[in-house]
């Protein structure tokens, strides 16, 4: 039997992890050659860095991408929102008309909140300047103020009045109650708007540079002649410093509607007490107040005026032609189409009008709205305006989208004879009794 050396067992059974060692290292030092190329030969480009959200992984070196509409600190309740979300504010001295165009609002605010972006609607507040709650207050979310004018409650001469005390009451209450705010973007609206799809942000929130948005009215013209004088008693500074809108569409910071609100309030008060303000500035007064309370902070917030086709916030069918970028379409005025002229006589064979509806019947039970004739040329609109096809068919998207959102709603007839109004002649009533106390004493 033949013997070996322990050398020569220890050297055969070491042969295969040798050749494993080797091996290793050989791959190891190609790798690692490869990976260091750049470094050793000048001008060889440096690898690309794979980046995916958050952070980059892979082929260079690790890159941290930073999250632009990331909350700030989400244990502060009022920078605690990613700085893309929005929180919808409407203002409404809830009347049967107003409270039509509500319904149909919040419906379809809910109906955009489920399309792809729509997560980043995330909270919607009526602003009621109202004595006493409405039949609304279960349906929407709501917040009541006391109003300037009670009469407005019923008709009164200027019910838009109310509007800038209501908006300051909100914003002071949640300045107080930071659970109240539900969003980093703050969006003011009228009631007589339709979400036809989700907001396209202008930037993160949180990012100082990023300007907050309004629109731009052709109708507004504190350039003109007429209303200079009036304006330069607001803001003495250059009238072109002062935009052409409106306290609605806007959306801002919280901050900012804090500097620039109370000056608004100032403003409005002002022109209420001036005869000669009020004669020349007329019904939409209130919105060249806003205009000048802007004016008047343009060195401490950063706001764009867009009108269309740029404004992502709303259109006016049926004088706009598309939606543009817009997000809302606004129906200040009525879809009338007419056989010829209307100056000159032209029939009316299509009518559809916010200002038809006034009944507490037609708000509380809202019925589909009937659509539009088909397009043909030679039909003509208000002001004698020719309906072209991109007219009719941005009319015809705005009604689809109306219908869609009036299918969602309950009929409230039996809802108002059981709960609300019981609920509102009780609150009347203690209203009542207090105003009858407050001037005995």
């Amino acid at each position: 039997m033949r013997r070996t050396s322990s050398a020569q067992s220890i050297t055969s059974a070491s042969r295969p992890r040798l050749i494993l060692l080797v091996i290793t290292l050989f791959f190891c030092g190609y790798f690692l050659g490869l990976s260091t190329k750049h470094l050793l030969v000048p001008g060889l480009p440096e690898p690309e860095d794979e980046v995916v959200q958050g952070t980059a992984v892979g082929k260079g070196k690790a890159v941290v991408v930073v999250d632009e509409f990331k909350a700030p600190d989400p244990n502060d309740p009022f920078r605690k929102f990613r700085g893309d979300t929005i929180h919808a504010l409407h203002t409404s001295s809830g009347g049967d008309y107003q409270n039509y165009q509500t319904r149909i609002m919040y419906a379809s605010f809910k109906l955009v909140q489920q399309m792809p972006g729509g997560e980043k609607l995330t909270g919607f507040t009526r602003i009621l300047h109202r004595t006493v709650p409405d039949y609304l207050m279960d349906e929407v979310p709501t917040f009541l103020v006391k109003p300037v004018k009670p009469q407005c409650d019923g008709w009164c001469d200027y019910p838009v009045a109310n509007r800038p005390h209501a908006i300051k009451a909100w914003f002071d209450a949640a300045a107080k109650d930071p659970s109240m705010a539900q969003g980093a973007w703050f969006f003011m609206l009228e009631s007589d708007y339709v979400w036809m799809r989700p907001m396209q942000i202008p930037g993160s929130a949180w990012d100082p540079n990023v300007p907050g948005v309004q629109y731009l009215f052709d109708y507004i013209q504190p350039w003109h002649p007429n209303a200079v004088p009036s304006i330069k008693k607001l803001y003495p500074g250059d009238i072109k410093d002062v935009p052409s809108s409106g306290p609605a569409p806007v959306m801002m910071r919280f901050e900012d509607f804090m500097k620039v609100v109370p000056t608004y309030v100032q403003d409005s008060v002002r022109m209420e007490q001036d005869e000669d303000m009020k004669s020349k500035l007329g019904w939409v007064r209130e919105m060249y107040a806003w205009d000048a309370a802007v004016a008047q902070h343009k060195d401490d917030v950063k706001l764009r005026t867009e009108h269309f086709p740029y404004s992502s916030t709303i259109v006016q069918p049926p004088f706009d032609v598309d939606l543009g970028q817009a997000c809302m379409t606004h129906y200040t005025w009525g879809a009338l189409y007419h056989e010829g002229i209307p100056s000159k006589g032209g029939k009316q064979v299509y009518r559809w009008e916010k200002r038809d509806i006034g009944r507490i019947e037609q708000t509380l039970k809202i019925e589909p709205i009937p659509m539009p004739i088909p397009f043909r040329e030679g039909l003509f609109l208000e002001f004698d305006a020719p309906l072209t096809k991109p007219r009719h068919n941005l009319i015809v998207k705005q009604l689809e989208q109306m219908n869609r959102a009036i299918a969602t709603l309950p009929d409230l007839t039996e809802y108002y004879r059981t709960v609300a109004e019981p609920r509102i002649r009780e609150a009347i009533r203690k209203r009542d009794e207090e105003n009858r106390a407050g001037k005995a004493a």
